[in-house]
């Protein structure tokens, strides 16, 4: 399920372009034959969403943080934008093979031709296409694979906003795989020494939190609290052997809350309170 590739249709597949409007000039006109489902996601400023295909027209408002969804039709599209002053903000192309592709491999099925979805506000979906736009070559999305996750997210949500019933994610028994347990576990060290949440650990999955914590638990056997204090010991016990800081420093530096309740789980993972250890590396080296 999560996690495994978007082979044959990589998510690289996927575009993305800008839109900018500056004054005086603020309005622009975009028109196309719609060939991909396209996201728009603005990033700032508010404006006026203009949309006509196919004999059907949507009007709407958006602001920063929102999200519009313009199904793919094969009919000439127009998208004009009139913003009250700068606006800025993203277009991810989605080919439509690919939301075929992915819905299909789900059993959610893909009737989304001709469902418009205007000036949406979704925290999934905001932030699995912010993932994708983060991106290192003009006009690509990002080529990793937390990206190729997120991309399948977009799909599945945008899918289940159309009419079509979402996967049974409460029954996913599946686990990352290795690759994707390397990038999690990059996450993780990259904020041991900050108090971290879920939500800091798991963004960017393009996995709600509850799904990305149940996955994860199914994938190591325990949770990702349990994980990431096994994780702090480990770098504490480095640490205590060369670092000449106090034990209430240490302690706040690796995230702890207090020096006691570093204690407390250091002894309980060692048999040592961190004081015996250091002692004991003292002794050790004498």
């Amino acid at each position: 399920m999560d996690g495994s590739t978007l082979s044959p249709y990589p998510h690289l597949s996927w575009f993305a372009y800008a839109i900018a409007v500056q004054p005086p000039r603020a309005f622009v006109l975009h028109e196309y034959k719609a060939v991909t489902h396209r996201l728009v996601v603005t990033e700032q400023g508010d404006a006026e969403f203009s949309w006509t295909a196919g004999g059907a027209h949507a009007n709407c408002h958006v602001t920063a943080g929102s999200l519009s969804f313009y199904p793919c039709d094969s009919t000439r599209h127009a998208l004009s934008i009139a913003a009250t002053g700068a606006y800025r903000g993203h277009v991810l192309l989605i080919p439509r093979r690919h939301l075929e592709s992915v819905c299909e491999a789900e059993g959610v099925g893909h009737a989304v031709e001709g469902r418009v979805l205007p000036a949406f506000r979704d925290p999934l979906v905001l932030s699995c296409a912010l993932r994708l736009l983060e991106r290192e070559a003009p006009g690509h999305v990002a080529e990793d694979i937390g990206s190729e996750i997120a991309a399948r997210q977009v799909i599945l949500r945008l899918a289940a906003m159309c009419g079509n019933a979402p996967p049974a994610w409460l029954h996913d028994t599946s686990v990352f795989p290795p690759r994707v347990m390397t990038l999690i576990l990059e996450r993780v060290d990259a904020h041991l020494r900050v108090h971290a949440t879920l939500e800091d650990i798991s963004g960017g999955f393009g996995l709600s939190p509850s799904h990305f914590a149940r996955k994860f638990r199914q994938s190591t056997g325990v949770s990702l609290n349990r994980f990431i204090n096994r994780r702090r010991i480990g770098l504490s016990l480095a640490l205590l052997k060369s670092d000449k800081a106090s034990l209430a420093q240490l302690s706040l530096d690796l995230g702890f809350s207090s020096q006691s309740h570093f204690t407390r789980l250091f002894s309980s993972l060692t048999g040592l309170t961190p004081h015996q250890f250091r002692r004991a590396q003292r002794l050790c080296g004498d």
